[in-house]
C-alpha cells in the first residue's frame, strides 16, 4: 500500500511550460483526502515554489535545493545540509575569476556572479515558453542581493550555467561537493551529503514508512539517487535515454500527466474523474 509519494517538479510533475494546472493540483488534493502524503522534491529554492502554493491554495512538504533544505507542510524547516562555508566561498571566487555565470542560494539572500547576465538569461528562458506570463506567475526568478557573500550566512546550493560537461566532471573530481547537471546547461552543486534521496529517507524514517510504501518520480541526474533508493522509483519517459537506462520503472512523459497516471495505477484513485 502506497502511503507517501514524492515527485520532482520541472520535467516531471510540471508541464512543458514548467507550471502546474488545476487538474494536477485537484488530483494531489484528492490524495490528501485518502491519507496519502505528497511531497515535492525539487532543485528549486522555496522562493520559486511558494508561488504555486499561493495560486492553488495547496501546501505539502517540500524537499528543496536537491535536499539541502526540507520543509514540512507548514513551511517550517526541519532538515538542512549547508555547504562548507570556506569551500563554498572558494568556489564562488573561482566562478568569478573564470568569468562564469553562477548563483548561490544562501541563508540570507541569493548571491550572483553577474546579476545582469542572470536577468538576461531568465528573460530569454521566459521568451521561449509557450505561455511566458504563466511561467513568470508560477515560477519567476530568484531575488538577488548585493550583500557580500561573507555576510549571507550558510550556503545551500550553487548553480553554474554552462553546457560543458567537462566543467561538471572537473568539479566532481576536485571538490567534495555533490555535483550534477540538469537540463542542458545547469550545473548544480550542494553539500556532499545533500540529495533528494537522503532527504526522502529521513522523512520515511521519521514516518516509520517501509521502502515499498513509497512512490517517487524524477527526470534528471539530481533525481537518480532517490529513484534508485526506492523500489517504486519511476523516471519519466521524457528523460534522457542514458538516465532511463539506469532506472527500472518508466512513467509516461510529463506532458501526458505521467506522474498522475502511475499514481492511479498504484493507488486505484481515479484520474478519469479529473478529466471529466
Amino acid at each position: 500500500m502506497i502511503r507517501l509519494i514524492a515527485s520532482d517538479l520541472d520535467g516531471t510533475l510540471c508541464n512543458e511550460n514548467h507550471c502546474l494546472d488545476e487538474k494536477t493540483v485537484n488530483y494531489l488534493k484528492k490524495l490528501a483526502g485518502r491519507r496519502i502524503e505528497f511531497i515535492l522534491a525539487s532543485g528549486r529554492a522555496m522562493e520559486l515554489i511558494e508561488p504555486l502554493f499561493a495560486k492553488y491554495d495547496f501546501r505539502c512538504g517540500v524537499i528543496a535545493l536537491n535536499g539541502a533544505l526540507v520543509y514540512d507542510a507548514e513551511g517550517k524547516t526541519f532538515w538542512r545540509k549547508a555547504m562548507d562555508r570556506t569551500q563554498a566561498k572558494a568556489l564562488t571566487d573561482w566562478i568569478r575569476r573564470q568569468g562564469l555565470l553562477g548563483i548561490a542560494v544562501m541563508e540570507k539572500g541569493n548571491w550572483c556572479s553577474d546579476p545582469k547576465a542572470y536577468q538576461k538569461r531568465m528573460e530569454a528562458i521566459v521568451k521561449g515558453m509557450t505561455d511566458p506570463v504563466l511561467f513568470a506567475e508560477e515560477h519567476g526568478f530568484l531575488t538577488l542581493t548585493k550583500t557580500p557573500f561573507e555576510e549571507l550566512g550558510d550556503c545551500y546550493k550553487i548553480e553554474i550555467y554552462s553546457p560543458l560537461r567537462s566543467l561538471m566532471d572537473t568539479l566532481q573530481r576536485t571538490t567534495e561537493f555533490k555535483v550534477s547537471m540538469t537540463g542542458k546547461d545547469v550545473i548544480e552543486i550542494t553539500d556532499g551529503a545533500a540529495s533528494k534521496g537522503a532527504a526522502l529517507k529521513q522523512i520515511c524514517d521519521q514516518r516509520r514508512l517501509k521502502n515499498q510504501e513509497v512512490l517517487c518520480f524524477g527526470d534528471s541526474e539530481n533525481d537518480l539517487e532517490m529513484l534508485e533508493a526506492f523500489r517504486y522509483g519511476h523516471i519519466m519517459r521524457n528523460a534522457e535515454e542514458r538516465l532511463q537506462a539506469q532506472i527500472n520503472h518508466i512513467a509516461p512523459a510529463n506532458t501526458a500527466y505521467g506522474v498522475l497516471r502511475v499514481i492511479e495505477n498504484y493507488t486505484g484513485i481515479a484520474l478519469q474523474e479529473e478529466e471529466e
